[in-house]
């Protein structure tokens, strides 16, 4: 959960290139289709999060904390799984890996890459509004429509609909997954 909302205060997915290729499906596969509806209850609930003094605005200084303390989660859960990798392959557990430790063959590692690919996608498709919800970055400057230094509900929302009307090209209020493949490709060739 906290993972979430502070993912939610990270990135900027209306605006930041990373976050768009994720929203519009480039690595891990199709998602479903986005309604507006949808698209403005993820706004409502990643505003909700990231506004931490519940004042109705999301300050920069909000949303640099909730990127801050979720890169410091991010760094931790990157040192417990290279210490689990590090016990995995120490055999013998003697505190180092051996050359022929490391060369050992592991039968299950494309089973173990299969869990991983399945966990990726799962991830990806808990994502807040597959990704139009983010505060941060230039996507922050962008989202504060009257530049007075923080972010209104109703600028996010305005924000994230622009942008889901760009990409749904055929008007139906729905984004479907050609739609954002369509999106993702546009994006990368310009």
């Amino acid at each position: 959960m906290m993972k979430m909302v502070l993912l939610s205060a990270a990135a900027a997915a209306l605006l930041a290139s990373p976050s768009l290729a994720q929203v519009i499906g480039a690595a891990a596969g199709p998602r479903p289709e986005m309604t507006r509806a949808s698209v403005e209850a993820d706004v409502r609930d990643a505003f909700a999060r990231v506004d931490a003094n519940r004042d109705g605005f999301v300050t920069e200084a909000e949303a640099k904390t909730l990127r801050e303390a979720a890169r410091t989660e991010r760094q931790g859960k990157r040192s417990e799984r290279r210490a689990g990798l590090f016990d995995r392959l120490d055999a013998d557990k003697d505190g180092a890996i051996s050359r022929a430790e490391f060369d050992a063959p592991r039968g299950d590692r494309a089973e173990k890459r299969a869990g991983r690919r399945e966990a990726r996608g799962e991830r990806g498709a808990r994502r807040d509004g597959h990704g139009f919800v983010r505060f941060g970055g230039k996507a922050f400057e962008r989202f504060d429509g009257n530049k007075d230094g923080r972010v209104s509900l109703q600028e996010a929302t305005e924000q994230a609909l622009t942008r889901f009307d760009r990409i749904d090209t055929n008007r139906d209020g729905t984004i479907s997954v050609d739609e954002r493949r369509a999106a993702f490709q546009a994006r990368r060739r310009g």
